[in-house]
C-alpha cells in the first residue's frame, strides 16, 4: 500500500511529540499539531489545471515556504543552489524508474530519497545545521516532483503531484535524516566516554 510508510513515520513522529518530549520543549505543541494536520489530510486531494495535487504535499509546501521566507538573502540563495540540484535528480530518477524500471535494483522510493538526502549533505554536513538539510531536501523532492509530474503530463502520461509514492519518499527522507543524526550523536557520545578525561594520563 501507498503511503503506509509516511503513515507510519507520521504517527511514530507525533506520538513522541505529543507523549515523549519533554514539556518544556519549545514547538513541542506545534509539532503534534502540524502533524495531525498532516496525518488528517493524507487521504485528499484536489485538481488544479488539470493536475491532480494531494493535500498533504500542499501542506508540506505552504510550511517549507513559511520557514525559507525568514531565512536571510545569502541562506536563500545557497539553498536555492542545493533545492534545485535535487529536484533534479529526483525528476531524473523517476523518469529512469518510467521509462527503464530493470536498472531499478532497489526499490525506486528508496533511491531517490538517499540520493535526495546524500546530495543534501553536500550543502549542509555540519549536525547544526540539519533543520537546514531537511527543509533543503524536502523542499527540493517536492520541487523535483512537480518537475516529473508536469514532463510526464506534456509526453501523455497522467501523473498526480505530491501522490502517496512522493510522500513514502518523503518519509524515507526523514528516516534517514533522523538516523544521520542519530549516528552522530552517538558516535560523539562514544569518543567523549573513549577519550581520556582533562588531566588524566594513560597508563601504560
Amino acid at each position: 500500500m501507498e503511503g503506509i510508510i509516511f503513515l507510519w513515520v507520521a504517527w511514530g513522529l507525533w506520538i513522541y511529540t505529543t507523549f515523549i518530549m519533554q514539556k518544556k520543549t519549545n514547538g513541542r505543541f506545534t509539532y503534534s499539531f502540524l502533524l495531525l494536520c498532516l496525518i488528517s489530510l493524507f487521504p485528499y486531494s484536489f485538481t488544479i489545471f488539470s493536475y491532480e495535487v494531494y493535500a498533504a504535499f500542499v501542506f508540506m509546501a505552504v510550511l517549507a515556504l513559511f520557514y525559507i521566507r525568514a531565512l536571510g538573502l545569502r541562506q536563500k540563495l545557497y539553498m536555492l543552489i542545493g533545492l534545485l540540484t535535487i529536484a533534479m535528480s529526483y525528476a531524473g530518477i523517476g523518469m529512469i524508474g518510467i521509462y527503464d524500471p530493470v536498472l531499478m535494483i532497489i526499490d525506486p522510493q528508496l533511491v531517490a530519497a538517499l540520493l535526495s538526502v546524500s546530495l543534501g549533505f553536500l550543502f549542509y554536513s555540519s549536525l547544526e545545521k540539519v533543520k537546514m538539510l531537511f527543509l533543503t531536501v524536502l523542499s527540493g523532492g517536492m520541487t523535483g516532483d512537480v518537475l516529473l509530474a508536469v514532463t510526464l503530463n506534456k509526453i501523455g502520461f497522467v501523473e498526480s503531484i505530491g501522490n502517496h509514492s512522493f510522500l513514502d519518499k518523503a518519509g524515507y527522507m526523514v528516516l534517514l535524516t533522523m538516523g544521520w543524526r542519530l549516528f552522530h550523536e552517538v558516535n560523539a557520545l562514544m569518543n567523549n566516554k573513549i577519550s581520556p578525561k582533562k588531566g588524566e594520563v594513560k597508563s601504560i
